[in-house]
C-alpha cells in the first residue's frame, strides 16, 4: 500500500534521480573502486619483506626446537578462545587483567604462526595503515613533553591498536563469529544488568555527571561496569548492532529471541545513561543499519523521528534540546576545553605534546581559557593530534576512509545475506562510536580504546566471512 502511493513515488523518483548523480561523481568512484595494485604494492615494500624474513625465521626456531610438536592440539595455539575472552571480558575486568589477555592474545598468534608454517595473516589494504599508527603513537612518547609521563599511555595504545590485527585473524569458521557474537551480546546483558542494580539503589554509588540546576528531574546517571555513564554508553554503541546482527542472521527462533532481548536491555540502559553524544550516535547507528540492509526502511525512518517527540520521556527530550546550549554546564565546559586546545595545537601542531593525561596536562593549563581544567581535550580527533600532532591524525582518518571503503565494496560486492547483515553492523558500530568521538574522548577509558580496536579487527574479519570453513 506505501509502495503504490504517490507520496513514496515522488521520493523514491526523486531518490533515484540524486543516487544517479552520486553514484556518477568522481568521489563516489574513487569510494566505490578497489585498488588492484594495493596487494602488490604492499608485497614489493622493503617492510613486507622483512616480515617474511621474521614470519620464516619464526618457524625454523619453531621446528629447530620441536615447539610445533610441543604445542600440537594446544590451547594456547587457539586465537580465537584468546580473542575472544579478551574481548568478552574487557567492560567486566580491571584495565590489567585486559592487558594480559591481551598479551594473551598476540602469544596465541605468534603460536600459531609458529607452529603452521602455512599460515597466513589475513591481508586488507587497512593493516598496514594500523601498523603506522601504532608506530606513530610508539614515536610519539619520545618526542613527548613528559616522556616518562607518556610511557604507559603510549604502549598500551600501541598494543591495543595491534590487536585489531589479533581479532581479524582469529577467526576460521563461520560457527566462531557467531559464537562471539552470541558471547559479546550476553555480556552487554550482564554489564546492563548491573547498571538497571545502579539505578534501582542509587544512594549506594556515587555520581557527579548531572547538572542538577538544569535537569531537576535528572538524579543518576548509570556508569555500570565502566566508572563513567559516557563511556557506558560508548561500549553500547558498539555491541547494540551486533546484537541486532545476530538477529537477522539467526534462523533458530529462540536465538533471534535471545538477540532481541540483549539489544533491548542495552537499549535501555543506554537510555539510563543519559549521554546525548551516545543518543546521537545509536540514531545514526540505527539509519545506518536499516538503510544499508534495506531502503525502504527511509519512510519508516522518517515517521520514526516525528514521532519521537510524542513518545519520549520528557527528561530525554530535555536532553536533547540542550544540545548546544551553553547555559549547560556540561557543553559550555566542553567548548572551553576545545577552544583550549585549538589554541595550544598552533604551538603544538607537528608532534603534539605526547601520549597520556601528564603531557596534556603539562601544557594546556598556559593556553586554557577562563582558568578551566581537563585531563583531556573531550573530543576523539583532537585528542590524537594533541598525542601525536598531524601525522597521528592524518593517518588515524586514514584507517577510518580505508575500513569504510573496504566494507563498503563488501557490502556491494556480496550477495551472502548474512555477509551483508555482519559488515553493516560493524559500519554502524564504528560510525556511531566516531560520532560520540565528536564530543567526547572516547579512547580515554583504555578498556573501550581496546574494545574499539577490537570492533576494527571484527569489521575486517567479516569482510572474509564468505571464505571462512562453514
Amino acid at each position: 500500500m506505501i509502495e503504490s502511493s504517490l507520496v513514496y513515488r515522488f521520493f523514491a523518483r526523486v531518490g533515484n534521480v540524486l543516487m544517479r548523480f552520486i553514484n556518477g561523481s568522481f568521489l563516489v568512484n574513487m569510494f566505490l573502486t578497489e585498488s588492484d595494485s594495493s596487494r602488490a604494492q604492499t608485497e614489493g615494500s622493503i617492510f613486507y619483506k622483512i616480515y617474511v624474513c621474521l614470519r620464516n625465521a619464526l618457524s625454523a626456531v619453531f621446528s629447530f626446537l620441536k615447539l610445533d610438536r610441543l604445542f600440537a592440539g594446544s590451547i594456547y595455539k587457539k586465537n580465537i578462545i584468546w580473542a575472544c575472552l579478551t574481548a568478552a571480558l574487557a567492560p567486566v575486568m580491571p584495565t590489567k587483567l585486559v592487558i594480559l589477555m591481551a598479551v594473551a592474545g598476540f602469544g596465541s598468534l605468534l603460536l600459531a604462526l609458529g607452529c603452521n608454517r602455512e599460515k597466513q595473516l589475513i591481508f586488507t589494504p587497512v593493516n598496514k595503515f594500523i601498523y603506522a599508527y601504532a608506530a606513530v603513537y610508539f614515536i610519539s612518547i619520545f618526542t613527548s613533553v613528559d616522556t616518562k609521563g607518556s610511557l604507559f599511555g603510549g604502549m598500551l595504545t600501541v598494543l591495543f591498536v595491534l590487536f585489531a590485527i589479533v581479532m581479524e585473524n582469529a577467526f576460521e569458521t563461520k560457527k566462531e563469529v557467531k559464537a562471539v557474537i552470541f558471547l559479546l551480546s550476553g555480556i552487554g546483558v550482564l554489564v546492563s544488568l548491573y547498571g538497571f542494580y545502579q539505578y534501582m539503589f542509587q544512594s549506594k554509588f556515587g555520581g557527579v555527571w548531572v547538572d542538577t540546576e538544569m535537569f531537576e528531574s535528572i538524579s543518576f546517571r548509570v556508569y555500570s561496569t565502566l566508572e563513567n555513564p559516557n563511556v557506558l554508553g560508548e561500549y553500547f554503541l558498539l555491541i547494540i548492532p551486533l546484537a541486532a546482527a545476530g538477529f537477522f542472521i539467526s534462523k533458530n527462533i529462540i536465538l533471534r529471541l535471545y538477540y532481541m532481548g540483549c539489544a533491548g536491555v542495552m537499549m535501555l540502559c543506554l537510555i539510563l545513561t543519559y549521554s546525548r553524544g551516545c543518543y546521537i550516535g545509536i540514531l545514526v547507528a540505527a539509519a545506518v543499519f536499516l538503510v544499508l540492509l534495506d531502503r525502504r526502511f527511509i519512510i519508516l525512518g522518517v515517521f520514526a523521528l516525528l514521532a519521537l517527540p510524542f513518545v519520549l520521556p520528557e527528561t530525554i527530550i530535555h536532553r536533547f534540546m540542550s544540545i548546544g546550549n551553553m547555559n549547560d554546564s556540561s557543553t559550555s565546559y566542553r567548548v572551553y576545553i576545545w577552544l583550549g586546545t585549538i589554541n595550544m595545537l598552533k604551538d603544538y601542531w607537528l608532534c603534539g605534546v605526547g601520549p597520556g593525561q601528564s603531557a596534556y596536562n603539562k601544557v594546556y593549563p598556559f593556553y586554557g581559557y577562563n582558568e578551566i581544567s581537563a585531563p583531556h581535550s573531550h573530543n576523539t580527533f583532537l585528542q590524537i593530534m594533541c598525542d601525536t600532532g598531524i601525522v597521528g591524525i592524518i593517518v588515524f582518518i586514514t584507517i577510518i576512509y580505508q575500513f569504510f571503503k573496504n566494507l563498503f565494496i563488501t557490502y556491494l560486492k556480496n550477495r551472502s545475506f548474512e555477509e551483508r547483515v555482519l559488515v553493516i553492523s560493524s559500519m554502524s558500530s564504528i560510525m556511531a562510536f566516531l560520532v560520540q568521538s565528536l564530543f567526547d574522548y572516547t579512547f580515554y577509558n583504555y578498556r573501550v580504546m581496546l574494545l574499539f580496536w577490537i570492533f576494527i579487527g571484527m569489521g575486517l574479519a567479516f569482510t572474509q566471512y564468505s571464505k571462512l570453513k562453514d
